[in-house]
């Protein structure tokens, strides 16, 4: 299960959704970074967008660590 994640420099983590398949996962965060016009990342040493927000995919176990 995944967890979407949105990440602001200024306002810090927001979930957008969690506990979802990976294919959901993958399909709200396109969706979102898109509304957003931001970027997105699944894997770690993706690129930033320049304002340094970002839609993230993180594994729902790990979210808390």
């Amino acid at each position: 299960m995944y967890d979407v994640l949105f990440l602001d420099r200024t306002h810090g983590q927001k979930v957008l959704a969690s506990g979802l398949a990976h294919d959901d996962a993958c399909r709200v965060a396109r969706t979102e970074s898109q509304r957003r016009g931001i970027g997105r990342m699944f894997l770690a040493g993706s690129e930033l967008s320049p304002t340094g927000d970002m839609i993230v995919i993180v594994d729902s176990s790990r979210r808390a660590a």
